[in-house]
């Protein structure tokens, strides 16, 4: 799904931003969604993968178990252990959208306090999609507390870096 790619290309957009950044500065306390823009990362790779789990049909229980060995791993990680892990929760997207031939499939998600939701496939990765946008723009936000710039990863960038790529190889 482009919409994938896009959340992919933003976020590594991201970690190319961030290593030019002083290391203090990652795990730098503030005041905002999150206590530090590390913080961030991690609840954005946390959602990532909890929301795999779930569209590949994971019960509740077993995507519980699977997020407390996940926490266990993501423990100290630096950025480049986080941007590791983001690229192999990007594969592991891509190897099961690759593997659906319905995008509007209806998918259920039980939870037990919010009960059964059914939506299409494609609304659920939008979902993902959208929660990473919106804690990107929760990084910019705290860079700019911080006296520096964030990353423009807005969908129309990618759409023109994706155009220039392909008009460099053809």
């Amino acid at each position: 799904m482009k919409i994938m790619d896009y959340h992919h290309w933003a976020n590594q957009k991201w970690f190319e931003h961030l290593k030019k950044l002083p290391d203090s500065m990652l795990t730098q306390k503030i005041t905002s969604v999150f206590p530090s823009l590390m913080d961030t990362l991690v609840h954005m790779l946390k959602t990532d993968f909890i929301w795999l789990l779930a569209i590949s049909g994971k019960e509740y229980e077993e995507t519980i178990g699977m997020l407390n060995e996940f926490n266990e791993k993501l423990q100290g990680m630096s950025l480049a252990g986080l941007e590791k892990q983001f690229n192999e929760i990007t594969g592991q997207y891509v190897s099961f959208l690759n593997g659906i031939d319905d995008p509007i499939q209806t998918i259920t998600i039980a939870h037990p306090k919010f009960g059964e939701a059914k939506a299409p496939l494609q609304d659920l990765i939008g979902h993902v999609v959208n929660h990473g946008t919106y804690h990107r723009g929760n990084l910019t936000a705290m860079l700019r507390q911080m006296g520096e710039a964030g990353a423009p990863t807005d969908y129309i960038f990618y759409l023109y870096e994706e155009q220039a790529l392909f008009a460099h190889k053809h």
